[in-house]
């Protein structure tokens, strides 16, 4: 089934560049110039979504956060004008995949989109079943995450930082690491920033966050997620 993409971008030219670029490629193409526009086309269920953030009407931040408010998950490719790490972290803290500064080579966004695309596959692909750990349960392919039998509800970089862990019970992350492997080593974060987001994520899955049983925090190294955490 060839893949559908919506170019979220009130540039004309640029529009026209990436829908010729898109359809080379062998992918179908829908187009939105306006934020509202860009809504609506959402109900089309595109397979990613190619998203400028300085839109008319609604603005590709609030896009972005709509879209990851819904169950299912879409990719997204942000492009922006603005290259300041903040607007970049921003972005890729609400969720995107990818962020691409204009101007850009079209050879480097097809070559992102079609590695954004490889990821998705073969994290659905490999989702046999959920990760599961000290009473939390994760679906990788759905984005879902039941603690103690419960669904809790996680942003992006908690939902990877967490699957992260889950990944490797019991192995300690220094913040470079995690830094690197979560935000990726291009994004100029600051550390405490890893911090931050283990606070959110204990606050959300702990018994009692003040004192973590799941994700320890060990002093000089890093974070680990205790394999068999004792259940208060």
């Amino acid at each position: 089934m060839d893949k559908r993409i919506l170019v979220v971008d009130d540039d004309a030219a640029i529009v026209s560049a990436l829908t010729s670029l898109f359809a080379r490629a062998g992918y179908i193409v829908d187009v939105a110039r306006t934020g509202p526009a860009a809504l609506e086309q959402l109900s089309r269920r595109p397979d990613l979504v190619v998203l400028d953030l300085m839109l008319p009407g609604v603005d590709g931040y609030d896009i972005c956060r709509h879209i990851r408010r819904q169950e299912a998950y879409i990719p997204i490719v942000m492009l922006s004008a603005r290259d300041e790490t903040d607007d970049r972290v921003l972005g890729l803290e609400l969720g995107a995949d990818a962020y691409l500064t204009k101007p850009f080579e079209p050879g480097e966004l097809l070559a992102q989109v079609r590695a954004v695309f490889r990821t998705v596959s073969a994290r659905e692909g490999g989702a046999r079943g959920p990760l599961a750990v000290n009473g939390v349960r994760l679906w990788e392919a759905q984005h879902h995450v039941e603690v103690d039998g419960q669904r809790v509800e996680l942003s992006p970089k908690e939902f990877e930082l967490l699957r992260h862990f889950m990944r490797h019970p019991g192995q300690v992350f220094g913040r470079e690491t995690l830094l690197r492997e979560i935000w990726g080593y291009v994004v100029e974060v600051d550390s405490r920033t890893v911090d931050t987001h283990i606070q959110r994520l204990r606050a959300k899955i702990e018994p009692e966050p003040a004192t973590p049983t799941r994700i320890e925090t060990v002093r000089g190294f890093g974070y680990r997620l205790a394999a068999d955490a004792t259940q208060k």
